[in-house]
């Protein structure tokens, strides 16, 4: 396989992002990293990023977020973005182009440092997540955001994350404008023997996420697995590639929403993989990202395209 076979994406790269399995001997960790430079390499640019923005220290973690402000005048839409990892990596610095592309279409992204598995376990990541968009509602107006267009969303893990934050009607969901979830997991019991190559296993004793006490108490709790939730949600744009072996779990959300009567949009991307908004070289990335922006002009919450005027 050729980088003109993958559209230029390195060949391990997508063969990772395709399986969710590090190859034999390594580990996503040391997958991921090794093509750091490919995946935030040149990001457009931008009016200022404030990095390490603190929140509040809690459970032995100081709890941060790094903020990307677009260019132009304000106030902007924001989003509160988690980012993915399978729960057990990733930071704000590992999508650090993501959170860039989506302020080049007027977002100001507010990316959270939550905290991770294994030493962290559930609930800590969400209750971050949960404390982070309680924090934006009251302070997003300093850094130049609009707390009245805010926005939930992240990717894989993170997009659990805040579909959770929705599901469990945590304080502030109500006022949330819309949600972007970028292939994500919205049944961590049923998705997890596709993940067990991220999480250590498939089972309560080895996987990393949750406590093995309360591994069988947890299945449907919304803060966990939003799907069988989402009555409420606002506005939702689901989006998955067409070749990631989590799609099923996006179909699956996208038909709950649909059961439920919530306004949504499903995407699949043609030919992309898990991960393909991180991945700058592939055909699907820049069409996902216009489809995002072209979403949220039909919501109101970024001006119309004056192309299209």
């Amino acid at each position: 396989m050729t980088l003109s076979d993958t559209h230029g994406v390195p060949p391990a790269l997508l063969e990772f992002q395709s399986t969710l399995q590090p190859p034999t001997g390594g580990s996503a960790v040391e997958v991921l990293g090794s093509f750091d430079t490919y995946s935030n390499a040149d990001p457009p640019p931008v009016a200022a990023v404030r990095a390490g923005v603190p929140l509040r220290a809690e459970g032995g973690w100081r709890l941060g977020a790094d903020i990307t402000v677009p260019l132009g005048d304000g106030p902007f839409p924001a989003v509160v973005y988690l980012h993915g990892g399978g729960w057990v990596m990733g930071s704000p610095w590992t999508h650090r182009r993501l959170a860039a592309e989506l302020a080049a279409r007027g977002l100001l992204v507010m990316s959270v440092d939550y905290r991770r598995a294994p030493k962290h376990r559930f609930p800590g990541a969400v209750d971050d997540a949960a404390f982070a968009l309680r924090w934006a509602q009251d302070h997003i107006g300093e850094y130049g955001g609009d707390p009245e267009r805010l926005l939930v969303g992240g990717d894989s893990a993170g997009a659990n994350l805040a579909a959770a934050l929705l599901a469990a009607s945590v304080p502030g969901a109500a006022d949330v404008r819309a949600a972007l979830l970028f292939y994500g997991v919205f049944d961590y019991h049923r998705a997890l023997p596709t993940l067990s190559g991220l999480l250590g296993g498939d089972d309560a004793a080895s996987q990393l996420y949750l406590d093995p006490a309360g591994f069988d108490a947890l299945r449907g709790d919304p803060r966990l697995s939003p799907e069988a939730h989402v009555r409420g949600f606002p506005p939702t744009w689901v989006t998955v590639g067409e070749r990631d072996p989590l799609r099923p779990e996006s179909e699956a959300l996208a038909a709950r929403l649909a059961v439920a009567s919530v306004p949504h949009e499903l995407h699949v991307a043609a030919g992309a993989p898990h991960g393909y908004l991180q991945l700058p070289t592939h055909p699907a990335h820049d069409e996902g990202l216009s489809a995002v922006a072209a979403f949220l002009r039909r919501l109101g919450l970024l001006p119309a395209d004056p192309e299209t005027t």
